[in-house]
């Protein structure tokens, strides 16, 4: 009987290499592709012939929904790529491949991203973190990033941050703003890399502290129109509506007495900052990691 294997989940890049994997796990030397259900014809055409050397061969099936009928061969291979779950008794396995986590205290892509590199006998270490900052969790492109610095560095060699600039593309456009989208997700690792990235060209403090002022003194604004039910209260924030429900996703996620605190907070940062302080930046550090980790705390109540 030939052998079907089940791989679904939503990791893109991880489904095609566990796909080429088992379909090249044996002694198979043809491999046949084919993307469902514009290809689905062909793929029956191919399986239900018996090859004249009778040697196995390997079929992966793209996009699938459902299980076709298996190759006639009983030494073949049906490999069935899938985003959701299939399932079927006849498979030999079955792997699943979810997104990635990217919580402060799970962050599965910076632990990928040090495997790829141990793969590639380099060391992503010190580079790890902007990698995840420049491409998020888009596996593919940061895979493409790991290839672009695995040709310029000596096998066993340890990345620097200064090779990584030479040869990685940093399309984003960085603002505070990215600060304040990691602060809400609680993704502490995720801020501190963008705060660190952002004060690369220079002192941005006194930038980066505007938009947390203003953020802070929004969700407290917030957070008073939304108790007292005002019905305009898109138009009293200033906010368009649709940007209205997205903030609306945020309640909850500090209490009042901390909002108070942090603008209290991060008034004084600004003074001491205008003043030439240079102490100003540690503590607007300090009070990122504060409300990342509330922010995590709020999200999972």
């Amino acid at each position: 009987m030939p052998s079907l294997i089940l791989i679904t989940g939503e990791e893109e890049l991880l489904k095609e290499r566990a796909a080429r994997d088992e379909a090249s796990s044996s002694l198979i030397t043809h491999v046949s592709e084919y993307t469902l259900p514009d290809e689905l014809s062909d793929y029956l055409e191919e399986a239900q012939m018996r090859p004249l050397d009778g040697q196995p061969r390997a079929f992966i099936l793209w996009d699938a929904t459902e299980v076709p009928e298996l190759p006639d061969g009983d030494d073949d291979i049906l490999v069935v790529v899938a985003k959701k779950v299939i399932a079927d008794k006849r498979a030999r396995h079955v792997q699943n491949f979810q997104k990635l986590k990217t919580y402060d205290d799970n962050n599965e892509v910076l632990k990928w991203i040090l495997k790829e590199g141990d793969s590639l006998n380099i060391d992503l270490s010190r580079v790890a973190g902007a990698l995840f900052v420049n491409c998020g969790g888009g596996l593919r492109k940061i895979s493409s990033e790991i290839r672009k610095l695995a040709v310029i560095t000596p096998p066993g060699g340890v990345v620097s941050p200064d090779q990584a600039r030479q040869v990685m593309c940093f399309s984003a456009d960085l603002s505070p703003k990215t600060i304040i989208d990691a602060i809400c997700e609680g993704q502490t690792v995720r801020a501190l890399a963008f705060h660190d990235k952002l004060q690369e060209s220079g002192d941005e403090t006194g930038w980066i502290l505007a938009y947390m002022q203003r953020h802070v003194l929004q969700q407290i604004r917030l957070e008073a129109l939304v108790a007292a039910k005002v019905p305009d209260a898109a138009e009293r924030l200033g906010v368009h509506p649709f940007l209205f429900r997205k903030m609306n996703f945020r309640l909850g996620l500090w209490s009042h007495s901390s909002l108070m605190s942090s603008i209290s907070t991060l008034c004084d940062l600004d003074i001491a900052q205008k003043r030439g302080d240079t102490l100003a930046r540690y503590g607007l550090e300090a009070e990122i990691i504060r409300l990342c980790e509330e922010a995590r705390n709020g999200k999972r109540r």
